[in-house]
């Protein structure tokens, strides 16, 4: 049976599943018709009782897809894990003030005195901005514990939860914390079997985030595999059957014949034109590194680091300050979710990208958003002049600079969460914070201009971690064992299983990388692979190795 068979007829049995998807094999497509199928023979039943489908995927722009993908299809809840949980407790304030005040004196490294009557007039709220328990703040670690707690000590709460939600699906499991996968089975599966099936999609062979659970094994979770690659070019497939035996892909669509090439630096290690040579290399076999006139990116070129795309891009400062506040802040720089970073991509470069492109009902429509008002004839003599004077500031002058230019001039209204941001700088506890604003202020401009290209996807650059299911004709990955030691890519091919989680952290991120090539892949390694390594390569790619000095 063929495996959305396989899933529709355990649906029906209510029986819950795991999908196991290797690369390129249409696990989001699986997902999707999943949900659909649900949608055709269960939403006349949903409906009258008032119940309905969650799926929990680990970004924003994962749940936008899915929403899309279904016609946001008001029977489906999409969110992320945090989004969910908090949906479905933050009406138990009572619970949760309990368990606020129980971490407060338990477990809180600074409780605070008097929670209790502090919280009498609050309401306890889900914030991204950190915890404040005396204002009733909690954030997405909070969300977690506390709600396992919740259905641990109050069974109705669960059982209200399954009958709501009676189908829970969650999208790229593997990278789901395994605490909250002991929630969803533990808390939820176990203690209202026949009330809830859950389904898990996705690959425990492309975990790449430490925090992520990897491989779920429980008796109450049946195994579907599937094997099929769509994407891949044949001798990629080959070379990922190779990196991972014990799940055979076999190609499933019109696949190429394509290649695979290893382009080893062992005998020049230390000539800083490698990377360049290796560029010039593979535009004179044809592969083009811009986007074409058609606006299609054919190439796409994988660091293992943001630190190594912003030294290439030249914003290393600007990703600097933000991992002052650490992952988080790197992160949310990354995500755009930050509010200065999203003001200044969304808004500011926005803005000068739709005037300069000459996409006017754009410009104006952002423009007046922040109430500018053209009227006349003189204002648009105005507002071309401020605009033009803004290209040109944010080339030389710091983000305060231009912040002030943007906000004096009234040409964007500065974001509420912005001013509650710098408002709450002088709070207790707040000194990383204030640390990271005013080095943010003094930051020039301009490391923003490359990274915002670098987001908008207009350079062939991206990391590792940030292409799991994308696909490109040709891919150029850059592995440098000497760059990072939480990754070590001789290990892989040399089977060295010393360290047993940093092997399985580099296999695991050598099959996300090789996976996204459609036709051609070229593995770079900027640092030395011993003998071992070198057979396992010579094999693995056929022969085809090129030595660095020599092309």
């Amino acid at each position: 049976m063929e495996v959305l068979g396989q899933i529709k007829q355990l649906l029906d049995n209510k029986k819950s599943f795991l999908l196991e998807a290797g690369a390129g094999s249409g696990k989001t497509r699986t997902l999707i018709e999943s949900i659909k199928y649900l949608i055709d023979t269960q939403s006349k039943s949903l409906f009258e009782t008032n119940k309905g489908i969650a799926c929990i995927t680990y970004t924003n722009v994962a749940v936008d897809e899915i929403n899309e993908r279904i016609d946001n299809h008001p029977l489906v809840l999409a969110s992320t894990i945090h989004e969910f949980l908090w949906h479905v407790i933050k009406s138990y304030q009572k619970e949760l003030k309990i368990e606020v005040l129980k971490y407060n004196d338990e477990e809180s490294r600074n409780p605070i005195d008097d929670l209790k009557n502090l919280l009498k007039t609050k309401t306890i709220e889900y914030s991204q901005y950190g915890r404040k328990f005396e204002e009733g703040r909690i954030t997405h670690e909070d969300v977690i514990k506390f709600s396992s707690r919740i259905f641990n000590k109050y069974p109705k709460i669960g059982k209200i939860v399954t009958n709501k939600f009676p189908y829970i699906f969650i999208d790229e499991y593997q990278d789901t914390e395994e605490k909250t996968v002991k929630l969803l089975v533990d808390d939820l599966l176990t203690k209202n079997i026949g009330n809830i099936t859950l389904g898990f999609f996705g690959d425990s062979m492309q975990k790449i985030y430490n925090q992520g659970i990897g491989k779920i094994e429980d008796k109450k979770i049946i195994n579907v595999t599937k094997k099929d690659n769509y994407r891949c070019s044949q001798k990629v497939i080959d070379l990922l059957n190779a990196i991972r035996p014990e799940l055979i892909q076999n190609a499933a669509g019109n696949n190429k014949k394509g290649s695979v090439s290893f382009l080893s630096c062992n005998n020049d290690l230390n000539n800083p034109k490698n990377y360049e040579k290796t560029i010039s290399f593979l535009k004179n076999k044809g592969w083009e590194f811009e986007r074409g006139k058609d606006g299609v990116l054919k190439t796409k070129i994988l660091m293992l680091t943001h630190r190594g795309i912003a030294n290439k891009l030249e914003y290393e400062s600007l990703l600097s300050t933000y991992q002052i506040l650490g992952r988080w802040g790197r992160d949310r720089l990354l995500n755009k979710e930050d509010i200065f970073a999203s003001f200044i991509l969304n808004k500011i470069e926005k803005l000068i990208e739709f005037f300069e492109n000459k996409k006017y009902g754009e410009f104006i429509k952002l423009l007046g958003i922040s109430g500018y008002k053209i009227n006349k004839h003189d204002d648009k003599k105005i507002i071309n002049d401020l605009v033009k004077n803004l290209i040109e500031l944010r080339k030389n002058k710091s983000i305060e600079e231009v912040f002030n230019f943007v906000f004096d001039n009234n040409l964007l209204v500065k974001p509420i969460k912005m001013i509650e941001f710098i408002d709450k700088l002088e709070d207790e506890g707040n000194e990383v914070k204030k640390n990271f604003y005013e080095s943010l202020m003094k930051l020039k401009y301009n490391e923003f201009i490359p990274f915002y290209n670098y987001i908008e996807e207009l350079t062939p650059f991206s990391t590792k971690h940030s292409v799991k299911g994308t696909e490109f004709e040709n891919v150029l990955v850059v592995i440098d064992d000497s760059s990072w030691n939480q990754y070590k890519f001789n290990d892989v091919f040399s089977n060295s299983t010393v360290n047993k989680n940093r092997f399985n952290r580099s296999k695991n991120l050598l099959y996300v990388c090789c996976s996204r090539a459609k036709d051609n892949l070229v593995i770079l390694s900027l640092s030395n692979m011993d003998g071992t390594a070198m057979t396992t390569i010579k094999k693995w790619f056929n022969g085809n190795i090129s030595y660095i000095e020599t092309i």
